[in-house]
């Protein structure tokens, strides 16, 4: 099986593991949201909820399946990037639109049953929470060493191997393996891969940080208990960020030993370590999403019965953009959980979000012209 056969596979595979993702998202929500609408206690065991849920795994099944099953006939027929790309982008409208009437119906439901729903609701704050230091909410930083250890790893064997090097290295070969471009021996060459690996490591520090300092939400219902699990779903968030830093830059080592000539490969391996690696991440966030879900909703902790109280938790729907977009300017909280989705978002309610976001964007077109200015070191 060739290079572009198993480019198709994988492909196909991961738009098919989008599908499983979005079917399992209502089974990893928490237990008080339901479809990004949060609902009073006294009805969340109302039978319609499992009815609106079985309506919206149909929905998806079908018309999701048959969209999947049509992408994946074309992408077998014309396999390049662009249909690639199109095809993803396209799902996720179409899963969006699906949301969207499950939101409503949602909405309605509640609505309908406003004599159920509390008008009034508490907030429950623990100042311990980001305090306590025999129960950490993320695992310590120091944790980061080994991704820096990596990236030193790769510019000292860089130093080590540059005598041997011949004065053209090729640096970039076609989908057949046939080399289609090459550099002049140079310094440049040894930096090229490790900044690279400090950008993404910069990156995967950042949302560490932000599951660390992400809005405290703590079930008004069951306090101790919501607390517990919420802190074991950040920890093993920040613990697979972690985990996955490490990965990628396994990955793109055995890349940069390849390009300074310390590993001799084959190339249709090599040329699948970027698809193998994302697709492993995505599979890995599907696990821990299904085992631990948001907020904790899935972690298997026994709480004590007599951690209950007969408080509802705020009504806040009115900050939440169709349950998908947290837009508070009130909240001093820049980071806060999803309600329907995985882990993390903003609250754009801030000003500060929008300057993250272009914080973020100039850092990728930073890393693109520092990589350009190596390869000026060194191109031919």
């Amino acid at each position: 099986m060739d290079y572009q056969q198993w480019i198709l596979i994988l492909g196909v595979v991961f738009i098919i593991m989008l599908l499983f993702l979005k079917l399992s998202l209502p089974f990893i929500m928490r237990k008080d949201i339901f479809f990004g609408v949060r609902l009073p206690k006294k009805l969340l065991n109302n039978p319609k909820l499992m009815v609106f849920k079985k309506l919206y795994l149909k929905n998806n099944i079908f018309i999701c399946g048959i969209y999947v099953i049509g992408f994946c006939y074309i992408f077998l027929k014309h396999p390049n990037n662009i249909v690639l790309l199109t095809g993803i982008i396209a799902f996720f409208i179409l899963a969006t639109v699906i949301y969207y009437f499950s939101y409503k119906r949602i909405k309605e439901f509640k609505k309908f049953n406003e004599e159920e729903v509390h008008k009034n609701g508490v907030v429950v704050i623990d100042t311990s929470f980001r305090n306590d230091i025999k129960k950490r909410l993320v695992p310590i930083s120091r944790w980061f060493i080994l991704p820096i250890a990596i990236i030193l790893l790769n510019i000292i064997i860089g130093y080590l191997v540059f005598d041997s090097l011949p004065i053209f290295i090729p640096i970039h070969w076609n989908a057949s393996g046939i080399i289609d471009g090459s550099a002049i021996k140079s310094y440049g060459l040894i930096f090229e891969f490790p900044v690279q690996q400090i950008f993404i490591t910069m990156y995967m520090f950042l949302i560490y940080k932000v599951i660390e300092r992400s809005k405290q939400q703590i079930n008004s219902f069951r306090p101790q208990h919501s607390k517990e699990i919420n802190r074991v779903f950040r920890y093993r968030w920040a613990a697979n960020i972690i985990f996955i830093n490490i990965i990628i830059l396994i990955g793109s080592s055995i890349e940069n030993l390849y390009v300074m000539q310390v590993i001799n490969i084959n190339f249709a391996l090599l040329a699948l370590i970027n698809p193998i690696i994302i697709i492993f991440i995505f599979i890995d966030v599907l696990i821990i999403s299904l085992c631990t879900g948001q907020g904790g909703s899935r972690v298997n902790i026994e709480y004590n019965t007599s951690d209950t109280s007969n408080y509802e938790n705020l009504d806040d729907d009115k900050y939440w953009k169709l349950g998908l977009v947290y837009f508070n300017p009130k909240d001093p909280a820049l980071f806060i959980e999803k309600r329907f989705g995985i882990a993390f978002g903003l609250n754009y309610g801030k000003k500060k979000a929008y300057l993250l976001i272009i914080i973020v964007m100039i850092s990728i077109i930073l890393l693109n012209k520092i990589s350009y200015l190596l390869l000026i070191m060194y191109s031919i």
